[in-house]
């Protein structure tokens, strides 16, 4: 089904266009929320604190996966709407290929920098080992973040 979004009024044609994007949105923040959930109900009150003292620097993994979502979909809606089919398809392979890299990128400073990160913005002593176990388990998550984001 192809929709003009030139036809129309531009304020309902935008909504329409935008919903996508606000449940790819409002997806993402629901793994924090079950994350919040299960921690919370199962595990204790240490891990739940840990889970939402990490979320400010899960935010910045989210980010740069969403900046690469809208970068290739930048790229890819110009290149179709110019009907360069063969650059399109080499442009989603190097979008792809660059997600991945910065994602190993991210993962390796991630690693390294998850304690230095959690003191940086005052993490208390007794749940930073949480703190830091919930951010690698995250980061170690980060290829499927990036796949879906760069995917979309």
């Amino acid at each position: 089904m192809n929709k003009d979004l030139t036809v129309g009024k531009p304020a309902s044609v935008l909504c329409k266009f935008c919903l996508p994007l606000f449940g790819s949105i409002i997806f993402q923040q629901l793994y924090n929320i079950a994350d919040s959930f299960v921690a919370g109900k199962f595990i204790g009150d240490n891990a739940l604190a840990a889970v939402g003292n990490s979320y400010e620097i899960t935010l910045i993994f989210i980010a740069f996966a969403f900046g690469c979502n809208i970068g290739c979909s930048v790229i890819a809606a110009q290149l179709f709407g110019a009907k360069k089919y063969k650059d399109l398809k080499t442009a989603i392979y190097t979008c792809l290929i660059s997600s991945a890299v910065l994602c190993l990128v991210l993962m390796v400073l991630g690693l390294f920098l998850s304690t230095p990160l959690l003191r940086l913005i005052n993490t208390p002593e007794e749940i930073l080992e949480d703190s830091k176990l919930y951010l690698d388990i995250y980061i170690f998550s980060l290829p499927f973040v990036f796949l879906y984001n760069v995917a979309t």
